[in-house]
């Protein structure tokens, strides 16, 4: 247990070539706790004991609480990987499909919020020059932007 239920998303447009790179920080065992109520078998991540299918699973819940609207369109995401490290922190490393110059971007995050009831999901969103950030939790789940 500790006091602090944080994740950290980074989403950034790559205006070359046309997708969001995104990045998701989490506390390890905290996302095994989230994954774990959502159905998933005891993952092992970052340990020998992995199971084969642990992307699979990762992916399957952030595609069900991390969402992305551009210009009214629904963003699709590939899973590229994840990184985990000693400290207890897991990166997992997503990208959308092709997406012509963002003007006005939604984004969703109800990572962990059903699981810790004082889950804060910081947001940060860079497109071209614009660099975004806030907060979002199980009161406030979903942020909109104008891209100017």
């Amino acid at each position: 247990m500790h006091k602090y239920y944080v994740s950290i998303t980074e989403a950034e447009y790559n205006a070359e070539s046309k997708i969001f790179e995104i990045s998701i920080k989490f506390i390890g065992h905290d996302l095994e706790k989230a994954l774990s109520v959502a159905g998933a078998p005891d993952l092992f991540l970052g340990t020998p004991k992995e199971i084969e299918k642990a992307d699979y699973y990762l992916k399957q819940y952030i595609d069900k609480r991390f969402h992305m609207v551009v210009d009214g369109k629904s963003l699709a995401y590939k899973f590229v990987g994840k990184e985990i490290n000693n400290d207890d922190f897991i990166y997992c490393f997503i990208q959308s499909n092709v997406i012509e110059t963002p003007k006005k971007v939604t984004i969703k995050n109800t990572l962990l919020t059903e699981v810790f009831n004082d889950q804060a999901n910081t947001v940060y969103l860079k497109v071209g020059d614009q660099k975004i950030n806030y907060s979002l939790n199980k009161g406030k789940v979903s942020e909109t932007h104008e891209i100017k």
